[in-house]
């Protein structure tokens, strides 16, 4: 459909928006123009498919609308639109990992129960004799319950530790309002500033000492040292559990240094030698040798991934703290961990595309609208590109998008 002239004939930028004079030559697009068919596509998508707030929203419209009046061609709506949307990301990245995190600690502990149990059942069909009882499996099976009381309180603390975090991150953010406020009240103070009294001086003082800032400094620290207990409390668990795995692995295997650290706490049974001599003492027990290994090779897995996700979670922390008021509105867009991925998903390729066409822009080439239009339609369609998933959906918003453009009377 043919663009409706603008109502502004003596400005050039709106000018060249205009349809071709009938009969002439076709007009070449200016900056402003070819970003905001790419923009204009990429914020189809996003209120499409949930990936921007609606103040985001409001807001990258409202600057759309102002691209209109520049022609800087600077790319700055659309370099803002990337990084907005690499906020977005780094906010799903984390509510989705530490999700998968602890939902992957719920589901080991789950697992470990259950092989226990089979083992338990095994043991029972095999009749096992007092003696082979007492050197074999009341030994196995009391380290056993003790691996699944560590993995069961790590499963715990580590919600806590969320939670902790979490409450950390609102009473920070509370914090620097605070502090804004404050800031802004003083600068108020010192405006008005003329003959005041001692008295009065004092007065001011007090108040913006005290103006809602004490309050949430005394907050934000206690906040900040709950989870900062919590960590410790995991920290310590986890060197334990080190110690525990080492008792269920090869002696020429273990750390010595990680067990003589342990503040004088004893070792625990050496499992490992205990079951290696009962397969000896007892032949008709090594029916049981696969089951065993499998036993110990999950303690021994159980605990490696125990350590990568405590460091994982830790990493995965920063996005939350520095946008705590968005990471708090995304939790409470999508508590579901799936929805999370799948806009995650959505926001990668998004930003893959976006950087890409963006090289249109900069590319010094004159393009008509039907020949940039065919273009940016052969960017979305490349075969085994990173946004292939969202290419059908990425041209619907593009035929949106240019049905607004040419429709648009101002």
């Amino acid at each position: 459909m043919p663009s409706i002239p603008d109502h502004a004939p003596h400005d050039r930028s709106r000018q060249s928006a205009r349809a071709p004079e009938r009969g002439g030559a076709q007009t070449t697009l200016n900056p402003q123009q070819k970003e905001t068919l790419i923009v204009l596509i990429a914020l189809n998508f996003c209120e499409e498919y949930g990936l921007l707030n609606a103040e985001q929203l409001d807001d990258a419209r409202a600057s759309l609308r102002a691209l209109f009046l520049r022609t800087t061609g600077e790319e700055t709506m659309l370099r803002k639109m990337i990084g907005i949307l690499k906020i977005n990301r780094a906010l799903n990245k984390t509510f989705s990992e530490m999700a998968q995190i602890l939902d992957g600690i719920r589901k080991s502990n789950q697992s470990l129960v259950a092989k226990h149990h089979a083992f338990q059942q095994q043991l029972t069909a095999l009749a096992i004799t007092p003696d082979e009882n007492t050197r074999f499996v009341g030994p196995l099976l009391d380290y056993a319950a003790d691996f699944l009381r560590a993995v069961d309180s790590f499963d715990r603390q580590m919600t806590e530790y969320k939670d902790a975090r979490e409450n950390e991150a609102r009473a920070a953010h509370t914090f620097r309002l605070a502090q804004e406020a404050k800031a802004r009240l003083k600068m108020r103070f010192e405006k008005g500033a003329g003959s005041e009294s001692q008295q009065e001086l004092q007065v001011k003082n007090k108040v913006i000492q005290t103006f809602n800032y004490a309050e949430a400094e005394s907050d934000y620290q206690f906040a900040k040292r709950s989870a900062e207990h919590i960590r410790n409390e995991i920290a310590d668990s986890l060197k334990s559990f080190h110690v525990m795995c080492q008792m269920a692995m090869k002696p020429e295997m273990r750390s010595a240094l990680k067990i003589s650290a342990t503040e004088g706490r004893p070792p625990g049974h050496d499992l490992y030698s205990i079951i290696l001599k009962a397969m000896e003492t007892f032949p008709r027990l090594k029916v049981l040798i696969p089951v065993v290994q499998d036993l110990l090779r999950l303690y021994q897995r159980s605990f490696g991934m125990f350590m990568l996700d405590f460091d994982k979670f830790n990493n995965a922390l920063g996005p939350m703290t520095e946008n705590t008021e968005d990471y708090f509105q995304a939790k409470e867009q999508d508590e579901d961990v799936r929805t999370k991925l799948k806009k995650l998903e959505q926001i990668e390729a998004l930003i893959a595309f976006l950087e890409e066409v963006a090289l249109l822009l900069r590319d010094g080439q004159a393009y008509t609208y039907s020949k940039y239009s065919q273009t940016v339609s052969q960017c979305i369609s490349r075969a085994a590109s990173k946004w292939t998933h969202i290419a059908d959906a990425l041209l619907q918003m593009k035929v949106s998008a240019e049905a607004e453009l040419s429709t648009r009377l101002a």
